[in-house]
């Protein structure tokens, strides 16, 4: 039987990317991904992790809905700009943080719910970390940039991995990317699933250890009897 699995999305990238990438390399570890929900914000909209409050009343209301026992939950928001009243934050280190300072908010927030069946993940520092992970895919899908991708290649390449590119205010992943990329910006959400299905998971793993390692728990999970 698949055991289900239900995430909680930051807006409409992460949304696009469960529902049309995730969700089917999953259902080979019998993990079947609930809906993703987007993220609340004040007065019932939906979609960027601004208001602390509301994700926090927003997941207790999501824990207390399904008792099964066969159910998951976890996060997949940014620590981008992430709201400074979650429990576990600290300041930043130069715009950046460090793995094991984004682990540690993590381990606040299981902490912090006291939920067993929830395994919170936050990306460093964005989705589009993802995006940026194999540059081969962004030139497939936007071959009219060559010169700018290449400028944009050569700038992240000192990185140890793509989830280690800063948050700055103008160099953090989506920037880059909409400095290089004119039109990324307005479709973002569509044009980094192009991308990251271009580049597949295998590649992007070998560039995201955190994201990989994340992957690696559900399929562990899915897996085990």
């Amino acid at each position: 039987m698949s055991k289900r699995l239900l995430v909680y999305v930051e807006g409409e990238s992460e949304e696009f990317f469960v529902n049309r990438v995730l969700r089917n390399y999953l259902l080979v570890h019998r993990v079947h991904i609930e809906r993703p929900i987007l993220a609340a914000k004040p007065g019932g909209l939906r979609g960027g992790f601004v208001s602390w409050p509301a994700v926090e009343a927003d997941l207790r209301t999501i824990f207390a809905q399904d008792s099964d026992p066969n159910l998951r939950f976890t996060t997949f928001l940014d620590v981008y700009a992430l709201p400074t009243d979650v429990p576990g934050y600290t300041p930043a280190t130069a715009q950046s943080r460090t793995a094991a300072e984004v682990d540690a908010i993590e381990s606040a927030w299981a902490t912090h719910f006291g939920e067993p069946r929830f395994a919170p993940y936050l990306q460093r520092h964005e989705f589009e970390a993802l995006v940026l992970a194999y540059p081969p895919a962004l030139r497939a899908i936007f071959p009219d940039q060559a010169l700018a991708l290449t400028t944009l290649e050569m700038s992240i390449t000192t990185f140890a991995s793509a989830e280690e590119i800063n948050g700055g205010s103008t160099t953090h992943p989506s920037t880059r990317l909409e400095q290089a990329i004119p039109i990324y910006g307005p479709l973002k959400a569509s044009n980094g699933l192009f991308v990251i299905q271009e580049a597949g998971l295998d590649h992007i793993r070998l560039r995201c250890p955190r994201f990989d390692a994340w992957l690696k728990r559900w399929e562990a999970w899915g897996d085990a009897s």
